[in-house]
């Protein structure tokens, strides 16, 4: 039985279109172990998964965080290493782990640490395709075929969150208007205020904020504003996979729980700005609407917006509400 290690990427939102990838991975190495590898807050996603033996946490790159994982990783004695983040980092910690066989792009001038090192893909190409044909390019080609939800909920989780909703008027409407990679991504808040009030006025049901401390200011503008139930900070990242797994959609900005509600088959509505829905689309069957002005500068893909940002500001909420209550027909 063979040991393998997946050095999956440091971001939510690329972890979760490296799904369909990661199944592949696991259908092709069924007999043997499989190990994970990237930050906490990735490997949450994992935390339940009882298909990866060990889950190891990376801290913030500094030399000694390499070391110190080497050294951890070199006593496991893995196999193989397959590095779904291109960094040249992921290729340092798996040569001084004495990993014989590792499989990545050829990306960050790693070549030389690679055994098998991947040409990149021809042609622009969607995320999930990106990690899949990484994986075809290295034989690694199973069966699976596209699945979904991509990702799970336990059965406790299930239970809590049902609890949560279970005094709540239907549909219940998640709202995330954050977005951990900068401004230019995010929908302004007034925006969601306007279509907070729309939905309340003509569908009726709850409205939930949800996100993380950093969106504190933003759903406090919105709470003050609107008739909506602010949980911003207050869930942890599986309640909240709870909360999305049993709504009945997801307004959001481009971002990591619009794409764990896509893995999860929540209906969504995903507002983007700064980036490319033809390349980082959500990943699932589930029901969706992508909202997205071709504007002269977009995709410029910056964090934050040198100009007025337009790409968002042409999105109006009646738009944006329109979409909302088609998915909820």
């Amino acid at each position: 039985m063979s040991k393998i290690l997946i050095r999956l990427p440091n971001w939510i939102g690329d972890t979760v279109m490296a799904l369909p990838a990661i199944n592949n991975i696991v259908l092709h190495y069924k007999n043997d172990r499989i190990a994970l590898l990237s930050r906490k807050s990735v490997l949450e996603l994992f935390k339940e998964d009882g298909r990866f033996y060990k889950l190891y946490c990376i801290g913030n790159g500094k030399l000694q965080t390499i070391i110190d994982i080497s050294s951890i990783l070199r006593q496991e004695k893995f196999d193989t290493a397959i590095l779904l983040q291109n960094a040249i980092g992921a290729a340092i910690i798996a040569k001084m782990s004495r990993i014989p066989e590792r499989i990545g792009y050829k990306t960050d001038f790693r070549r030389l640490l690679l055994t098998k090192p991947i040409n990149l893909p021809d042609k622009p190409t969607t995320q999930d395709r990106y990690f899949l044909n990484m994986l075809k390019g290295a034989g690694i080609n199973s069966l699976y075929k596209d699945s979904y939800p991509l990702l799970s909920i336990t059965e406790k989780e299930m239970m809590w969150a049902e609890r949560a909703f279970e005094k709540l008027s239907r549909p219940i409407v998640l709202f995330f208007p954050g977005a951990a990679y900068g401004q230019a991504k995010r929908w302004p808040g007034k925006n969601f205020t306007a279509l907070a009030k729309l939905l309340y006025k003509n569908i009726g049901g709850t409205i939930i904020l949800i996100g993380s401390d950093i969106e504190k200011e933003i759903g406090a503008a919105i709470e003050a504003a609107a008739n909506v139930k602010n949980q911003i900070g207050k869930t942890t990242l599986r309640e909240t996979m709870a909360l999305l797994s049993n709504s009945d959609l997801l307004v959001t900005n481009d971002s990591g729980p619009m794409h764990i509600a896509a893995a999860l088959g929540t209906p969504l509505v995903g507002i983007y700005g700064s980036t490319d829905p033809k390349r980082t689309p959500p990943v699932g069957n589930g029901k969706k609407a992508i909202i997205y002005k071709n504007v002269s500068c977009s995709p410029c893909f910056l964090r934050t917006c040198p100009t007025d940002l337009k790409c968002m500001k042409q999105i109006r909420p009646s738009e944006v509400f329109e979409a909302a209550k088609e998915l909820l027909s």
